[in-house]
Formats: structure tokens, C-alpha cells, sequence
């Protein structure tokens, strides 16, 4: 195992070679800005779409899909951006750019698994802001998609050292954060906060994704999100898609639960909607196409 580094000096490191958002950055970086305001004309967002042939299968897709329970299916990509709205827009202009970073990582099932509980924790963040009745929602989706992206960076950066620290995780259903500070001195959780402050996200996405395994009782508008997204992290590993570490039996215990005045019956129907939500997304969320 690599011996422990200054936890400052490593984690510049890290992220000063880290690169930007991946593929097709002009129209991932347009994409970002156009939907950021409301006055963007919807044809020239549905022609930049256009330019990118994955994306526009997405977006199609995405709003054919359950979330928006569509009677009748929807062929143009200017219906599918009015249905879609700006903020749902944003959200999966991100989340192609993200699922394109973990496609450039070539490992023994890493990604796949990162990808896996990325894509249900995002769901499960959704679902668990819409039940507490937190007003943003797409945000609530962002942060819990790039909740762990610093566990990616880790992966492609210290590629053997992590996976040592990875199986011992695994073999005994341990806590990523206590291991990675025993063996790194620094967690996932800060790498991926100051990833997302390099990239120039919003300080609440930052500071949520930062604070996601610890969230602090705070006061303002975006308090609630890192317990949302604590929450959507403990919903995802409940679906057995990821790796094998530690979980909650009991999530209506959790202090971010109690927070969200969440009680048990309401969580058990998050847990059931997000199962359905992710077998029927999963072709969409998947990591490989």
C-alpha cells in the first residue's frame, strides 16, 4: 500500500491531472450554458443536440420513459426537449458527460460497479426529495449521480493501490471513507468535492456531494440536499447493485431520515419505486453502449 501523503498536497495532485468534463466538450459545455437560462430559443438547443448522436438518443429516450407517462410516443427532438423542461435537460447533459468519464476507465469492474450505484443513487435522490417535498429535485438527481465520482478519479489515478483498498472493502463489508483515510488520508468525498469545485459547479452541488457521508445541520435553501443524497446513497446499496460494502438495515434510523421527517412506511415506498425505476432505466443507465 502507498505510504500516507500530505492529504492537501496529494489531493492537488489528483485533481490537477484529472481533466475536464470528457467527449465532445464543445456541445456538452454549450449544452450546460443554454439550459442554465430559461430565454435559450428551444430550436437552437434541439439543433446543438443534434450534433451529438448519443445524446439525442437519450434524450429521446428519456422522454419515452416512465418518469413522464407519456400516452403516445414521442419521435421529434423539440417535443421531447419541451416535455423534458430545461432543468431535466441539464441533468442529463451531465449525466452523458459523467457516464463518458467512467467509460474511459479500463478496470476489473470498477467503473461498472461505480456506474451501477451512481445511476440508482441518482434515482434514489430524486425520489427521496420529491417524497421530503425538497424543491430541487434535478439538483437532488446531480448530486446523488456524482456523489462518488471522487471513488472514480481514485480509480484512474491510483489505480493499484485503490483496488487493494477496494477488495479489503469488500471482504469485509467495510466503510470506503475509514479505509481510504487509513490507507490514503483523505476520503472519496473530498476528492469529489474539489473535482466538482475545479469543474465550477454550483457550491451547493460541491459542497453536498463533499458532505454526502456526514451531512450537517445547517439552516438555508440547499441545507437538506446532502441528506437527501445520504439517504439516496443507503437506497442504492439496498438494490444490491454495486459493491458488496457496508449498508443500513435500517434506514428510517439514519439522522438524515429523521432530518427529512421521513418515516419508515415512506422510505419502504421510495425503496419499491426505486427498484421499479431502476429495472425499467436500466438500459439507459447502462454503462457500456
Amino acid at each position: 500500500m502507498s505510504k500516507v501523503l500530505e492529504p492537501a498536497r496529494t489531493l492537488d495532485r489528483i485533481i490537477s491531472t484529472i481533466g475536464d468534463l470528457p467527449a465532445t466538450p464543445a456541445v456538452i459545455a454549450m449544452l450546460m450554458n443554454m439550459t442554465s437560462n430559461i430565454d435559450t430559443d428551444i430550436d437552437k438547443i434541439s439543433r446543438v443536440i443534434l450534433a451529438d448522436q448519443s445524446l439525442t438518443a437519450k434524450v429521446l429516450k428519456l422522454s419515452n420513459s416512465s418518469f413522464y407517462g407519456r400516452a403516445k410516443e414521442v419521435k421529434t427532438l423539440k417535443e421531447a426537449v419541451v416535455i423534458l423542461g430545461f432543468l431535466t435537460l441539464h441533468s442529463l447533459v451531465i449525466a452523458t458527460a459523467t457516464q463518458r468519464l467512467y467509460q474511459k476507465t479500463v478496470d476489473d469492474g470498477i467503473s461498472e460497479k461505480l456506474w451501477a450505484h451512481a445511476s440508482a443513487a441518482a434515482i434514489a435522490s430524486r425520489l427521496t426529495a420529491q417524497a421530503a417535498r425538497f424543491p430541487y429535485i434535478e439538483e437532488a438527481f446531480i448530486a446523488g449521480l456524482l456523489h462518488d465520482i471522487g471513488k472514480l478519479v481514485l480509480t484512474q489515478k491510483m489505480t493499484e493501490d485503490y483496488r487493494r483498498v477496494v477488495r479489503a472493502i469488500e471482504a469485509a463489508r467495510g466503510s470506503f471513507v475509514e479505509h481510504e483515510e487509513a490507507a490514503f488520508g483523505f476520503n472519496h468525498a473530498q476528492v469529489g468535492a474539489l473535482l466538482l469545485q475545479k469543474w465550477s459547479f454550483p457550491k451547493e452541488l460541491t459542497e453536498a456531494v463533499g458532505a454526502h457521508h456526514q451531512p450537517p445541520d445547517s439552516e438555508g435553501l440547499y441545507a437538506a440536499l446532502p441528506h437527501v443524497i445520504n439517504l439516496g446513497n443507503f437506497m442504492a446499496k439496498k438494490l444490491d447493485v454495486g459493491f458488496d460494502d457496508f449498508a443500513v438495515d435500517d434506514i428510517a434510523s439514519l439522522p438524515s431520515a429523521i432530518r427529512l421527517n421521513l418515516d419508515a412506511a415512506q422510505l419502504e415506498e421510495i425503496q419499491v419505486q426505486l427498484a421499479g425505476h431502476f429495472e425499467e432505466e436500466k438500459e439507459f443507465f447502462k454503462l457500456r453502449n
